[in-house]
Order: structure tokens, then C-alpha cells, then sequence
């Protein structure tokens, strides 16, 4: 199935991304807590939520953050279980929800949080493996 196939690539990308967090956080020098929460987090984009989750964030922004996620959770299990959609359906869903999620996670966060996440991001991206078409 393809919308696994895409599921996987978030899910792996979400992993790239958990991987990255520890190396960004030892060269900040931040408390090794977060490490552990990235991989508490699992699967579902827990490596994007794990760098967001890193970024020093206000009280009032961890509960943000934690609405957009579990939202998110909810509307990627909707697409994922809609009988109704095709594959490709899916994918483009899949691929609004998140750039939902990245538009509302600009909205909470500072402009240094929104820089330092897209490093973390496109470092993430940078060393994931290509995938096998």
C-alpha cells in the first residue's frame, strides 16, 4: 500500500530527525532530557515533534505544540483509515496535514525557534537515505 509507503517516509524522516536532535543538543549543551523524550516519542512524526519539543519552548508554547500534534495525530489516522481515498488521495492529504502542522507550528513559535527547526529539519532531510522508488 502506498499510503503506508508514505506513512513510512514521515515515520522515517520523523526517526532522521530524532537521530538529529541529540547531535544538536550536545553541541547547545542542553539537558539530555529531550534526547530521551525524541525517543519515547516513536513513531507518527515523533522525530518532527521531538525537534519542536527541543526548542526551549515557553509553557504556554508546549501546549500549543501539544494540541497541533495531537490534532495532527488524529487527522493523519482519519486519511489513513478513509476507505474512500485513493493512494494518491492520501498522499496529497498526508502532504497538506503536514504543511498545516509547519504553518501552525510558525504561528507559535519565535523566529529563532522557526530557524533552528528548519536546521534541525533540513539536516534530518539531508541524511536520510533516498528512497527506493
Amino acid at each position: 500500500m502506498k499510503i503506508e509507503r508514505i506513512w513510512g517516509g514521515f515515520v522515517s524522516l520523523g526517526l532522521v530527525a530524532a537521530l538529529a536532535v541529540p547531535v544538536a543538543l550536545a553541541k547547545s549543551q542542553a539537558a539530555p532530557s529531550a534526547q530521551a523524550a525524541g525517543k519515547e516519542k516513536g513513531m507518527h512524526g515523533g522525530g518532527l515533534q521531538a525537534a519542536v519539543e527541543s526548542l526551549n519552548l515557553t509553557d504556554e508554547q508546549k501546549v500549543k505544540v501539544k494540541d497541533i500534534f495531537a490534532d495532527a495525530k488524529t487527522k493523519g489516522q482519519a486519511v489513513s483509515s478513509d476507505t474512500t481515498l485513493s493512494d494518491e488521495q492520501k498522499k496529497a492529504k498526508m502532504k497538506e496535514l503536514h504543511s498545516g502542522i509547519m504553518v501552525k507550528l510558525n504561528e507559535v513559535l519565535t523566529p529563532e525557534q522557526q530557524t533552528e527547526l528548519k536546521s534541525k529539519m533540513e539536516a534530518a532531510k539531508a541524511a536520510k537515505p533516498p528512497e527506493k522508488q
